[in-house]
């Protein structure tokens, strides 16, 4: 006996109405698991590209250069992470990096959006994806949330086979807070995420960023060498833990920082090799470019050790972006 002859069966094959696909605009289609949203994807034109899972995915692009653009675009800035396979990465970093591949291929579909992540990795994905804002982007997700965490163009709901009225953003309450953290222990958490070294200095001065009690994001600045600058500080190690990339917490924390010393009648001055740091303070008000902003630094081609590196050596090829914070 068949177990299937437990049941009243009936043989299914549902046929529904398409719907017309957008010319223009973000897309999406909201609706629960069977309700038709990768049918409609496909009938558009979906293509799913096959991604090699033993490639370290920053040699998935073009160049090395489109991988940096793109990774960063889309708010995968855990620059380690590019070198891993797309097989080791968590759900958060692989929606990322997949759709960052994506976009750089012209493959405007992702279905499954946000599916397998947390809420406030889908909510950072989105926030990453409304700076860009891509023409014809169509995502399909069974979260509803997607249609107001992202600025939509329009909605189709799969469930009722409709197209939905566009609803205003809701309004996410998050208790944002900054304090001061033991730098050990705060590197334990952050250490593995930074992009430059695994190292901290264990005398600077530590602060992190709790979002309802959780911590996300940490910076920590030293003080200037005795007689470099009278109160001189600058910033050490920031570090944002993946899935809270992309939505300007790290940024937030290191201003607010160096808001706190200078109006405290200190200087406080920051070297960062990390494109979308240098990027924000370029574009940035409160920051000054100094003398040795991308500039490649021949003073570091010697052999001299230093406490915090090891040898400048090391340091002698790379630009930088360098910054004197001057207001608030």
């Amino acid at each position: 006996m068949s177990i299937f002859d437990k049941y009243d069966l009936l043989d299914v094959n549902e046929e529904f109405e398409i719907p017309s696909k957008p010319e223009s605009g973000v897309t999406a289609l909201i609706g629960c698991s069977g309700s038709g949203k990768t049918t409609i994807m496909k009938k558009w034109g979906m293509v799913e590209p096959n991604y090699c899972e033993e490639t370290p995915i920053y040699k998935l692009f073009n160049c090395e250069e489109d991988a940096e653009r793109y990774l960063l675009m889309f708010g995968l800035r855990t620059i380690p992470a590019w070198r891993r396979n797309l097989n080791q990465l968590s759900n958060g970093e692989r929606q990322r990096a997949v759709f960052a591949l994506n976009y750089s291929n012209g493959i405007l579909f992702c279905d499954e959006f946000t599916s397998l992540v947390d809420r406030y990795t889908a909510l950072a994905l989105c926030n990453s994806i409304n700076k860009v804002k891509p023409d014809n982007l169509i995502v399909a997700s069974c979260h509803k949330d997607v249609a107001e965490f992202l600025d939509c163009d329009q909605i189709y709901d799969c469930d009722k086979r409709k197209w939905r009225s566009l609803r205003p953003s809701r309004v996410y309450t998050r208790r944002l807070e900054f304090r001061q953290v033991e730098t050990k222990e705060a590197w334990r958490l952050f250490g593995r995420h930074h992009y430059l070294s695994g190292k901290v200095n264990l005398s600077a001065t530590t602060y992190a960023a709790f979002i309802n009690e959780k911590p996300v994001a940490m910076c920590s600045f030293i003080a200037f060498p005795s007689g470099a600058f009278k109160n001189g500080w600058r910033g050490h190690r920031t570090v944002v833990l993946p899935e809270f990339q992309g939505m300007g917490i790290g940024n937030a924390l290191s201003d607010w920082i160096a808001s706190r010393i200078v109006e405290n009648g200190g200087r406080y001055f920051s070297k960062t090799a990390h494109p979308a740091m240098g990027e924000h303070r370029e574009k940035s008000k409160a920051w000054r470019a100094t003398s040795k902003n991308k500039v490649i630094r021949n003073d570091y081609k010697s052999e001299r050790k230093t406490k915090e590196d090891g040898h400048k050596a090391k340091h002698a090829h790379r630009i930088c972006y360098s910054h004197e914070f001057v207001g608030r």
